[in-house]
């Protein structure tokens, strides 16, 4: 293959790397309804296409000419002349070649399409903006984004005022920024195809960034910026670096080298970019909203609470009375149990299953939805066997459901609650016509007693974050973030964020990475696993960034710490 028919060195639609050169053949006029991207590859002999993530980009390659190896999650596959590889979206890709002569490949892009965040915008209110969200939620947001797509990330205001400092700033744009202004401007070329509100810019320089707004009831309220990257290098950026160098007086190996550190990207890959941080912009939307109702909610709550907070004392002082007027009541009723006869003693005439009822309340507690209800069948059907009369099982359920909505008191020490359920269910079972219908009426109550527990006992404050610590313990080696771990526990983000800090004195992020690094310690201290193994052990995919972390928390690199601790093994 003639390289001067495709590969023309003054022809605009290639862009050049150190390992090859990409010739675009097709690029979509309008990114809302075209997606597909096509190209020619040519990689220089006894070169690679480095290792690189693929967010949301399906790719198809052809092999036109030469040998190599391609690479997918680090499994191996020879290719040749006339073969087609397929590459799938969110896998790390790579292609080697290993020959003497070019590899060159015909290659077929096309973004997938990411879920969309449904936004319902109708209780929002305009004064609300980005500084109603957490920052911690924010940095943590832009931390994880900036680690899955090793480029900087940055958010800003409507004004484009930073909030939250940078992640991966270049040093070329660091060290530049130190010195003069950035200019940016419009790359039209490629503004063209974007939605309108979408944005490419790039600098004298050709330093490209993203900008994607972060929208409410229409109106723009911040910008998810990613950047410090380029599509080709500029032929007179030499000229350039030299003018600067003499213009701020800084050393022009310094600032070349910095230049020279500049991520290339290819031009397709901007595409799903651009989609990745539409959903990061229309997630934080979410974030907001869900900010401003729980705001609200207080507000009323609170406003509930001050108007009837005399009341509930009063009603409480009463139903303390009538707690200790049941138990003496209840005490009086009861005679000495005989002889136990499996799991029932005896109340007068009626057997009183005492054993059954701790094993409910255990099984509510641990909310175990379907063991306790079995356990309600088959105390209903024990006095329906039994030809126990109707009337009789009421008083012994009744006796039941006051007992057990106790748990509610000790687990959240609000006896308006359990007063509320004790009534509810004292009036069902009052009501009730036949054994289904208690049986109705149990299962509707210790499924309100799970519901209760899960919502109303995990909001509670020490509870809930002592259950957190737990399961971050049980389970740092997964995926986890606050997003996860707050749907876990029926809590927002927001609020277990704050609450998180103010009991713990520490990030939820931190204290997330300080179990992982004590436990990676305990790895390099103790086995002779390889440090990318105990990356991942930890919950770290990225061995890179688990060093990173590693070092900020220990001041010492894996390999450093495995070789001080050697001799303490």
């Amino acid at each position: 293959m003639n390289k001067n028919i495709f590969f023309s060195d003054n022809n605009e639609n290639t862009q050049t790397f150190d390992w090859g050169e990409v010739l675009w053949l097709h690029e979509p006029s309008n990114v809302e309804n075209q997606r597909l991207s096509a190209a020619l590859v040519k990689i220089f002999s006894k070169s690679k296409h480095t290792s690189h993530f693929h967010l949301g980009e399906e790719q198809l390659l052809y092999v036109l000419k030469g040998k190599g190896l391609h690479k997918v999650n680090d499994q191996e596959k020879d290719i040749y002349e006339g073969m087609i590889v397929h590459c799938p979206p969110y896998s790390s890709h790579e292609v080697i070649n290993t020959e003497d002569m070019e590899l060159i490949l015909l290659i077929v892009y096309t973004p997938s399409k990411l879920e969309d965040i449904h936004q319902n915008l109708s209780i929002i209110s305009k004064h609300y903006t980005l500084k109603s969200v957490d920052l911690e939620i924010l940095e943590n947001i832009q931390e994880e984004i900036s680690n899955l797509l090793n480029l900087s990330i940055v958010i800003t205001d409507e004004k484009n005022k930073k909030i939250t400092e940078g992640t991966y700033l270049n040093c070329f744009c660091t060290l530049c920024a130190k010195h003069k202004s950035c200019e940016e401007e419009d790359y039209s070329s490629l503004n063209q195809s974007l939605n309108n509100n979408h944005k490419i810019f790039t600098c004298y320089y050709n330093v490209i960034t993203l900008s994607i707004p972060i929208m409410v009831n229409g109106e723009i309220i911040g910008y998810v910026k990613c950047g410090n990257l380029l599509i080709n290098k500029l032929k007179d950026i030499e000229e350039k670096l030299l003018a600067l160098s003499k213009e701020e007086n800084i050393a022009y190996e310094e600032i070349l080298e910095a230049y020279e550190s500049l991520p290339i990207v290819l031009k397709s890959r901007l595409y799903a970019l651009i989609e990745a941080l539409t959903i990061v912009a229309k997630y934080i939307t979410e974030i907001i909203i869900n900010s401003m109702i729980e705001k609200e909610l207080r507000e009323k709550n609170n406003q509930i609470l001050e108007k009837t907070q005399e009341k509930l004392y009063l009603e409480d002082a009463l139903k303390q009375v009538n707690l200790k007027l049941l138990k003496t009541q209840v005490t009086s009723n009861l005679k000495l149990p005989r002889k136990a006869e499996g799991v029932f003693s005896t109340i007068e005439k009626i057997e009183y299953p005492f054993s059954m009822e701790i094993g409910l309340e255990k099984y509510i507690q641990a909310l175990d939805e379907n063991n306790s209800i079995q356990v309600v069948k088959r105390i209903i059907f024990y006095y329906k066997d039994r030809n126990i009369s109707l009337s009789k099982t009421k008083n012994i359920l009744d006796e039941m459901v006051a007992v057990i909505s106790r748990m509610l008191y000790r687990e959240t020490d609000d006896i308006e609650i359990m007063s509320k359920i004790r009534e509810k269910y004292k009036g069902s079972i009052f009501y009730s016509q036949t054994y289904e219908d208690l049986t109705q009426c149990m299962i509707l109550f210790v499924t309100e007693m799970t519901d209760l527990l899960r919502h109303v006992l995990l909001n509670g404050t020490y509870n809930l974050i002592e259950k957190v610590n737990t399961y971050i313990n049980e389970n740092y080696y997964k995926d986890l973030t606050l997003n996860l771990i707050s749907n876990i526990f029926y809590v927002s983000p927001n609020y277990l964020s704050t609450l998180f800090n103010e009991q713990n004195k520490i990030s939820l992020t931190d204290y997330i990475n300080k179990i992982r690094i004590e436990k990676a310690k305990e790895y390099l201290k103790n086995t002779e696993l390889k440090i990318a193994e105990i990356s991942k052990k930890v919950g770290y995919n990225n061995m890179s960034y688990f060093g990173y972390m590693f070092k900020k928390y220990i001041k010492a690199t894996p390999k450093q710490y495995r070789v001080e601790n050697k001799n303490l093994r």
